[in-house]
């Protein structure tokens, strides 16, 4: 920042400036320059010349230091299940007044200029990368990227179907699912969960009557669960 000061009189002149009302040491050039302004660099100056007639003092020219912004909060990334809500938000600091931009993979959202974005009710096609932009008269700031990922809770797509086989034979029952993976199974015999039976593929070799009964498979993620139909199986 430069100010400077025009006199007319009898020369020659001295010159001292003055900030905030108080002599600054060294400053007695028609000139004043100031490198590398800080904020404590904002207020009022003036400068007094003199001659050997008398003196006169200028009028008061303020420094407005505007700071860019900064990010002192980023945007965090989170996995939530289909449905919830979303809350997204920014902390910044800089010279007011500041303005917000959002945008997810790289494309603005229509009317998303507030430090806080909330989404309800999120779907798959939310799923994506959030950003801020945040800007004042000096500058702007940009987030990092907070990812949000969406779960969605299993579905039971190819249910388990209900069949008659000979004694001594082999079967299996099987399920298909969709949802967010990977996916957990468990499958259960009349209610009671068969040991190791954690696949999507449950294979019964040597069929007796004792294997004779209801069959149903529990598919789990991180968002949820979900039961199959009961397929029973009878022995002949």
């Amino acid at each position: 920042a430069a100010f400077s000061v025009t006199a007319s009189g009898t020369s020659p002149f001295s010159y001292q400036w003055n900030f905030n009302g108080t002599n600054m040491s060294g400053a007695t050039n028609a000139l004043l320059t100031l490198t590398n302004v800080q904020t404590t660099d904002a207020g009022s100056y003036s400068v007094v010349v003199s001659n050997i007639a008398g003196s006169v003092t200028s009028s008061v020219a303020t420094l407005t230091v505007l700071v860019p912004p900064t990010i002192t909060n980023q945007p965090q990334s989170q996995a939530l299940i289909l449905g919830q809500t979303a809350v997204f938000s920014v902390g910044a600091s800089g010279t007011a007044a500041l303005n917000y931009q959002w945008s997810v993979n790289g494309t603005n959202l229509p009317g998303a200029t507030n430090a806080l974005l909330t989404l309800t009710n999120i779907q798959t096609t939310d799923a994506g990368d959030y950003a801020v932009v945040v800007a004042n008269s000096a500058g702007s700031a940009t987030s990092i990227v907070a990812t949000l990922t969406v779960l969605v809770p299993p579905t039971i797509t190819n249910s388990p179907q209900s069949q008659t086989v000979v004694q001594g034979q082999n079967t299996a029952f099987s399920v298909g699912a969709g949802g967010t993976a990977p996916f957990n199974y468990q499958w259960n015999f009349n209610g009671t969960n068969i040991f190791g039976a954690t696949n999507a593929l449950l294979i019964l070799t040597n069929i007796q009557t004792t294997d004779a009964a209801s069959y149903a498979v529990i598919v789990a993620n991180s968002a949820g669960s979900a039961t199959s139909i009961v397929a029973t199986l009878t022995v002949l």
